[in-house]
């Protein structure tokens, strides 16, 4: 009995003195760890300083109580709306090996402390304990072992807010979440069941409902000092109602995730969204997938450019000049970006894609880069042109899912018939197909539009046609004097001189053979298509735009001259090409006239003819600045198509005639 009472005295002895030792270990390193807390925050908040204060301190043998205080310590760049005032936390540390909390919770083996913490009540936050019903706005706990691992669970309660017109409906949140010290790793789980948003903007009602709101974290410090790992978030269901009817939208199973990975050398980034089924106005609209890559970035690359970049942001924001931003903090810079790219970086989007039960659109995209020689000698133009290795895009286009989805949107918003709906969206459709055609944005393949692109080695190719750089790369050079002809290419990616007038005819011409072939003439007729080119035609077209015009005769056939209203020309009109009497006009030429205070430079026209491929620009006799357009009907061109093309013109004269008047003044 003796000896078993002694045990009893000597354990409870080394107990007791083991929690006293741990209370004052845990009181001398509290508040170094506080600086070393405030040393991190401080520098990732450079617009104000974020700093945690100890305000009281009072431990006792089996546990403490202390206060806490977070408060924004604003400097003169920081904006003038952010919050002032301290918000305070109380906590109660009980002291290991083996705090109460911590074994009530399964927790047996030795650990340093049972924390539990909670946001207190101050006058400050006192409208924010009201709606909590004065249960803490933020409280949790966490058990921290001697290692310096902690397991920790925090919750915020439910709330409601009126305010006015507008309800505030929060279910609370669930967070919970593990740090382990040696690899300065974490964990985290966040689950809010419901937000819910019901009020007015710019005086008219909405609603906004969140429902199976979760985010999830786990990530590490990597060997290149940048934290690694996943994270992510996932939304049962979102809607957005206006509760008049007006718009309705519904999206499911919404996910976000990243990953950011590493291996001896480089660093990969990889973002993934997805959006289940997504109705507007009870239109089932169908579904969506992204994914976003970034491969072969040089790890110690990335992670200098990283501390210079912030470093250079937080004097920047601190108020230093330009002056004192360092010059080898720039050439850092530079000297990063060449490091980056000399480990070959890839970007790629494979794929971005929306799907119905009726088809699947798609797109993948992907960027290989590369350092260039002799960098040191080329402008920035030139460097970011030579930067790009590799080039390849493939857009496909399902005609039946885009004709499924305008045939329900005028069923829903113009009140037509099924079947008067399914005829617009096909000749929509066959609009949209004939124009990809035209311009060579995509060739038609059975159900789809599929437009391909690939750039390697200083040379495009689009659909089949090359495109040497310094065509497709135009606007980033400086352009050169060439003749007033646009350039354009041969089969072989030989340079051939051609008029915009005629690369517009060889453009139409194409899309006429596609769409005669794929339609006798019934079917062109049913279609709206006409075989040449009419004035009432044309000028019930320039109604539907808002045009206003006069008609009269010309040498060739009729003439509409038209008010230039937004197009900046002085003269702007419609002259019809006819043979063999007014009946048969199978061509139709649109002209913008601009005439200005001094004659527009040859440079500039060229510059225009480069870039622009579907109108022609030139100097006429008088030295006025003249675009012009070539439209031809021979084989069918259905109406829509005309307005197309006609609306593409107004909008190409009103970009000429932005780019005419910095260059001569305004008219």
């Amino acid at each position: 009995m003796a000896i078993t009472l002694g045990v009893v005295i000597v354990g409870a002895a080394g107990w007791l003195g083991a929690t006293w030792y741990t209370g004052k270990r845990i009181e001398e390193s509290a508040q170094r760890r506080l600086n070393e807390t405030n040393e991190k925050l401080a520098k990732i908040t450079p617009l104000f300083g974020l700093r945690i204060d100890q305000l009281k301190y009072e431990r006792g043998f089996f546990s403490t109580q202390a206060r806490y205080g977070i408060s924004l310590l604003k400097n003169e760049n920081a904006p003038d709306d952010l919050p002032s005032g301290m918000i305070e936390f109380d906590a109660r540390i009980e002291h290991g090996p083996f705090p109460r909390s911590a074994l009530a919770r399964g927790a047996i083996a030795p650990k340093l402390a049972f924390v539990h913490t909670e946001m207190a009540q101050t006058d400050q936050l006192k409208p924010l304990f009201e709606l909590t019903k004065n249960v803490p706005p933020l409280s949790g706990d966490a058990v921290v072992s001697y290692g310096g691992n902690a397991n920790s669970k925090f919750q915020v309660p439910p709330l409601q807010f009126k305010e006015g017109d507008s309800v505030l409906d929060f279910s609370g949140m669930q967070l919970a979440g593990t740090y382990e010290r040696a690899q300065q790793a974490v964990t985290g789980h966040a689950v809010i069941d419901k937000i819910a948003v019901n009020g007015s903007q710019e005086g008219k009602p909405f609603s906004l409902s969140i429902s199976g709101l979760s985010g999830d974290a786990n990530s590490r410090m990597g060997k290149f000092g940048l934290s690694v790992g996943d994270s992510g978030i996932k939304v049962k269901r979102i809607e957005i109602a206006d509760p008049n009817g007006a718009m309705k939208l519904a999206l499911d199973d919404f996910g976000y995730g990243v990953t950011l990975s590493e291996n001896d050398k480089s660093i990969g980034v990889k973002a993934a969204y997805d959006s289940g089924k997504v109705t507007v106005n009870d239109i089932a609209v169908g579904s969506g997938q992204m994914v976003v890559t970034l491969a072969n970035l040089d790890g110690q690359a990335v992670k200098q450019f990283s501390d210079t970049y912030n470093q250079i942001v937080r004097q920047a924001m601190a108020g230093a000049t330009d002056e004192g931003l360092k010059d080898e903090q720039v050439d850092s810079l530079l000297d990063t970006g060449t490091q980056l790219l000399a480990g070959n970086p890839s970007f790629a989007i494979e794929p971005l894609s929306w799907k119905t039960d009726k088809g699947e659109s798609k797109l993948n995209f992907a960027l290989e880069l590369s350092n260039p020689a002799d960098a040191k000698d080329l402008t920035p133009q030139e460097i970011a042109v030579r930067a790009i290795k590799r080039i390849d895009a493939t857009l496909v286009v399902s005609k039946p899912m885009v004709q499924d989805l305008v045939s329900q949107y005028l069923m829903k918003t113009d009140g037509l018939e099924a079947a008067q709906a399914g005829d617009q969206a096909a000749e929509q459709v066959r609009t949209l197909a004939g124009m990809a055609e035209m311009f060579n944005i995509g060739a038609n393949d059975g159900d789809n539009i599929v437009g391909k692109f690939h750039y390697a080695d200083g040379m495009g190719d689009l659909n089949g046609k090359k495109i040497p750089a310094e065509v497709l790369f135009a606007s980033l050079l400086e352009a050169s004097g060439q003749d007033d002809g646009q350039l354009s290419l041969d089969d072989e990616g030989g340079p051939e001189e051609m008029s915009a007038a005629e690369a517009t005819q060889s453009a139409a011409d194409a899309a006429a053979e596609a769409a005669a072939a794929a339609a006798g003439d019934d079917a062109r007729a049913a279609a709206g298509m006409m075989r040449n080119f009419d004035a009432d035609t044309v000028g019930g077209i320039l109604d539907d735009i808002g045009f206003s015009y006069s008609k009269k005769d010309g040498d060739n056939g009729p003439v509409l001259v038209l008010e230039p209203s937004y197009t900046g020309a002085t003269d702007l009109r419609l002259e019809f090409l006819c043979e063999d009497g007014a009946d048969s006009c199978l061509d139709l030429t649109a002209t913008a006239v601009y005439a200005t205070k001094k004659p527009v430079p040859l440079k500039a026209i060229n510059g225009w003819n480069q870039q622009y491929r579907w109108a022609r620009a030139y100097v006429d006799d008088q030295n006025r600045a003249v675009l012009q357009m070539d439209m031809n009907s021979e084989g069918g061109i259905g109406r829509e198509s005309l307005q197309i093309l006609l609306n593409t013109f107004f909008s190409l004269s009103e970009d000429f005639s932005a780019t005419v008047d910095p260059v001569t003044g305004k008219r």
